[in-house]
């Protein structure tokens, strides 16, 4: 009777719950591939050039929001006000070299 008792204490509960927690596992493997989005991974580029400043001088909601501006929309990089020269041209270049490579 003590065998029982501690198994549908102790190890009966922790064997449900491994179990639950493996279903809900399984579940949300699938969901994550089913609702899987690509991303242009050129917008992460760009932010990468963009100052970083995240001031939102050039209307956009920071660095993140100017760079899916300009690689969606084709806005200019002269927008951001702390941005020098350089940093234009730089991304005017690699827009060039880059134009419609969504997944590299």
């Amino acid at each position: 009777m003590i065998v029982l008792s501690a198994f549908t204490v102790y190890i009966l509960p922790a064997l449900v719950l491994a179990g639950v927690g493996a279903i809900f596992g399984l579940f949300i493997g699938i969901a994550a591939k089913y609702f899987y989005v690509k991303e242009d991974n050129r917008i992460q580029e760009v932010q990468d050039m963009l100052p970083g400043y995240n001031c939102g001088a050039c209307g956009h909601p920071g660095c993140a929001g100017l760079a899916k501006a300009i690689v969606e929309e084709g806005v200019n990089p002269r927008l951001c006000k702390p941005g020098k020269q350089e940093m234009v041209d730089e991304i005017k270049k690699y827009m060039l070299e880059n134009k419609g490579n969504e997944n590299d």
